[in-house]
């Protein structure tokens, strides 16, 4: 078989690396720090058994891939590392695919909230791990070919180029996410764990002397659990089956950091302070932006003050199970309080008048869910309606 390394074509020039993230494979080649990071990957890629090389069966279609760079930076702007991914051109896996495998292992933000709620209020630990390259540890079972990475192909004994029949699955490959995510659920379900009937990404482990969560966002993995030593053990048990990084106690997560409330607390505004901006176009497109969307909302046909309760009582009902599940129980009813008079009365009146026929199967809920003791719907005056900040325009006060 004759082996042509399209690599050596380019010659490393001994620089000055910058953070400057290269946009073709000669950019990579000619630049020391870039090639040895994308070397590196490739060798992780052919170590891992990523693929065979072997020549494209007839009828066959052999997808694309190409090499992504990044340079991850710490939350102080600084430089951490430059990053190289190779990913699949999945957009053109369309022939014959399964659209079910479209599915991608991210856990809710409102399940993110009530655990991270939950863990502060019990003075829990929380710790975060990165997978290492997360999709490689998904076994493919469908036979895929993929051409090879730019700079690393190799022919065969005819002079064509071969293709790579994959093993494992890349990134943007459609399997991937599904196929890793089964992986990883194989391996918590064998420890025990079980999967969150209301959160396919949320999987908990309740034994006598100690409780464990995992929420699972993609290849990012947080842990919380009441007692350090079980996730400790837990954490190398993962890290036994699948490599991560350890990122330690959880400070960053989704572009959320762990900062106090980023608000001060008694503000003194004046029309003095500051520097005036020299074009404020942006800021006033903003501002009529903002009043414009907040105005129209307030005429949304489908989401009139009705509509918002059925939405209130469906999110509580969601977390009320989801407490449930997890073993915790409010001692109080839930209330949902409305300052719209006409919209409390309606909950409470069985006999739904004909203009709220857009509505009837919404009012059908909440009146079930009011009459098995699940909610209670109360009316509050305007004047205490905490909510209003977040949905309404505010007064201008002189």
């Amino acid at each position: 078989m004759v082996t042509q390394f399209k690599a050596g074509i380019f010659k490393p020039k001994a620089f000055r690396v910058e953070a400057i993230e290269p946009h073709t494979i000669e950019e990579v080649f000619s630049t020391i720090d870039w090639h040895a990071t994308t070397q590196a990957k490739y060798d992780a890629l052919i170590n891992n058994s990523t693929w065979d090389l072997v020549p494209l069966p007839p009828n066959r279609k052999a997808i694309g891939c190409k090499w992504l760079f990044k340079v991850k930076k710490n939350l102080d702007g600084t430089i951490a590392h430059q990053k190289a991914q190779l990913v699949a051109k999945g957009c053109s896996q369309v022939l014959g695919y399964d659209f079910k495998e479209m599915f991608s292992p991210v856990v809710k933000p409102a399940t993110i909230r009530v655990i991270l709620s939950i863990a502060v209020s019990k003075g829990w630990q929380l710790r975060q791990v990165n997978v290492n390259n997360a999709f490689l540890n998904g076994d493919l079972a469908d036979e895929v070919f993929m051409q090879q990475p730019p700079g690393h192909v190799q022919c065969g004994s005819n002079g064509k180029p071969l293709n790579c029949r994959l093993k494992k699955a890349l990134y943007r490959l459609h399997q991937a996410p599904r196929v890793w995510f089964d992986k990883l659920k194989c391996f918590l379900l064998s420890v025990g764990f079980v999967i969150s009937k209301f959160d396919a990404s949320l999987f908990v482990r309740i034994t006598t002397n100690s409780t464990l969560y995992v929420l699972v966002y993609m290849d990012d993995i947080i842990i919380i659990g009441s007692m350090s030593n079980c996730i400790n053990i837990f954490v190398q048990q993962l890290n036994d089956e699948i490599s991560l990084k350890d990122m330690g106690d959880l400070y960053y997560f989704l572009g959320i950091e762990n900062v106090h409330t980023p608000m001060v607390s008694s503000p003194t505004l004046s029309k003095d302070d500051g520097d005036h901006l020299r074009d404020p176009t942006k800021y006033k497109t903003l501002a009529i932006g903002y009043a414009d969307v907040n105005w129209g909302l307030n005429f949304d046909y489908r989401r009139s003050t009705t509509g918002y309760v059925y939405f209130a009582t469906s999110d509580i009902t969601w977390l009320v199970s989801l407490l449930k599940e997890l073993q915790l129980q409010s001692a109080n009813t839930p209330n949902i309080w409305c300052d719209n008079s006409s919209a409390v009365a309606i909950t409470a009146n069985p006999i739904l008048h004909s203009k709220f026929k857009h509505v009837e199967l919404d009012l059908f809920f909440v009146l079930e869910k009011i009459a098995d003791g699940s909610v209670i719907i109360g009316e509050v005056p305007t004047c205490n309606q905490v909510a209003d900040i977040l949905t309404k325009l505010l007064s201008v006060f002189a």
